[in-house]
């Protein structure tokens, strides 16, 4: 069997670095780019549009002081790293789910641009964590056997078994 190889605490530390750099600035250069839209090439700015441009930028807050927390770095006194915290590209981390959340809401906020039902696409958030719930909890509770199923074979043969040693000691 071949080991798979592992990354290092610094290297960790550093991709989540760089990979939060990146989200942040995709962050700021959507929001940038819509704000300057809105005050400067459109006449009617509507309420619509500025609650959708809030919930985009509170989603985006919230998945990066999320991906903040979950990659906090623990040092000891000399600056070595003794933990990296989680690896934001590891792709079955909890990272992916808020680099997704602001993947979406960057495009969210370009398509915007062009109409203001682009916010309607955000209601993909809740359909994939129904899908989520429904998946990955719910259907494998629902599916399980019970647990008795198997061991009531295996105890009618032990007291089968106990029966025969007492009718032979009598």
């Amino acid at each position: 069997m071949v080991k798979q190889a592992t990354k290092g605490q610094k290297e960790i530390y550093e991709e989540n670095r760089k990979t939060i750099l990146q989200y942040a600035a995709a962050t700021a250069i959507s929001l940038t780019i819509y704000s300057f839209a809105w005050v400067f090439l459109f006449d009617s700015n509507t309420t619509s549009g500025l609650i959708g441009l809030l919930l985009t930028i509170s989603i985006q807050t919230f998945a990066l002081l999320f991906m903040k927390s979950l990659s906090k770095a623990k040092f000891d006194q000399k600056g070595h790293i003794l933990d990296s915290g989680a690896d934001l590209n590891d792709p079955e981390a909890f990272g992916e789910y808020c680099k997704d959340a602001i993947i979406l809401t960057v495009i969210v906020q370009l398509i915007a641009l062009y109409t203001n039902y682009a916010y309607l696409i955000l209601l993909v958030f809740p359909a994939i964590l129904g899908y989520k719930f429904v998946v990955g909890l719910f259907l494998p509770w629902i599916t399980a056997g019970s647990e008795d199923t198997g061991n009531e074979a295996e105890n009618d043969r032990k007291l089968r078994k106990r029966e025969k040693i007492q009718y032979r000691s009598r």
